[in-house]
């Protein structure tokens, strides 16, 4: 069954069509859909009326009514008993950024938290999607508790590695846990261009990537981020935020970094920064 509805039982013989592409053969099913899309809630009303629908039956109308916009549609569907899936937060994503605010707002009527197990701040952050990022954090999103892949560190490493200052001031103010453990800076100081890979190759940012880290390492530090902090992971890192900006080929970084006092002789499993930069560096780097 699609990842889509596996969380929504099929309850009648009809669901068995809608889930495998034949929900034309479903008495008012494609007039259902049609109706939600366009908004047309006396035609929704007569044909949920007309007959017992099943969840599935309803949640696709739902799915649909969320991409186009439809609040009215929504909170009529979801009033009727239509289910709320793990894949019903991020389908609001999908509809105009204007609407988006409203169409949350309904789910939390209905049983939703923005704390759920489909937690999407760290799509948010991921997108820079400050309304919302916003909205979020005023009803209570935790920045710690990661995405639903059970990534805990995964908002807060995405906010480090790409979110602006403002966001991470946002994120602190909310107690995120972004300058304990070494993670914040750690992620910050070895962010690299879009498809670069430090194993495969010598990565190159311009100056201007390069240095657009440093005011959110800056913050971080300020915070109670210290510099030789030593990342806690299980994986196989560079652990130390020195090591890791040389990796990312972050002269500006380093060189900031240095001025605070790190320390380029703290070995990690890549060795040392000045380990790393004398084996795969620029010039100006080494």
């Amino acid at each position: 069954m699609s990842k889509l509805y596996n969380d929504i039982p099929a309850t009648d013989l009809s669901d068995i069509h809608i889930l495998t592409g034949r929900g034309v053969s479903v008495t008012d099913f494609l007039k259902f859909l049609y109706a939600c899309r366009e908004g047309d809630l006396s035609t929704l009303e007569l044909i949920v009326a007309s007959h017992t629908r099943s969840p599935l039956f309803l949640y696709h109308g739902l799915l649909d009514a969320i991409k186009h916009g439809k609040v009215e549609i929504v909170r009529y569907l979801l009033q009727s008993g239509t289910p709320i899936s793990r894949n019903t937060p991020k389908t609001i994503l999908r509809a105009r950024a204007d609407q988006q605010v409203a169409l949350l707002q309904l789910l939390t009527e209905h049983g939703w938290t923005v704390n759920s197990p489909e937690r999407l701040l760290p799509r948010l952050i991921q997108t820079n999607n400050e309304p919302l990022i916003d909205w979020f954090l005023e009803h209570g999103g935790d920045p710690n508790i990661g995405g639903p892949e059970g990534d805990s560190d995964q908002a807060l490493r995405l906010a480090a590695s790409h979110g602006t200052v403002r966001l991470v001031q946002k994120l602190l103010d909310r107690e995120a846990k972004m300058t304990s453990n070494g993670l914040g800076l750690f992620y910050a100081a070895g962010t690299c261009p879009a498809g670069s890979i430090p194993h495969a190759g010598l990565v190159r940012p311009s100056a201007e990537f390069d240095k657009s880290r440093i005011p959110v390492m800056a913050l971080l530090v300020e915070n109670g981020a210290g510099v030789n902090d030593k990342l806690k992971t299980r994986h196989m890192t560079a652990q130390y935020p020195i090591v890791n900006a040389v990796m990312a080929g972050a002269v500006e970084r380093v060189k900031w970094l240095l001025s605070q006092g790190a320390d380029p002789d703290l070995k990690g499993p890549y060795g040392s920064a000045r380990d790393y930069a004398k084996f795969r560096s620029s010039d100006e780097m080494k």
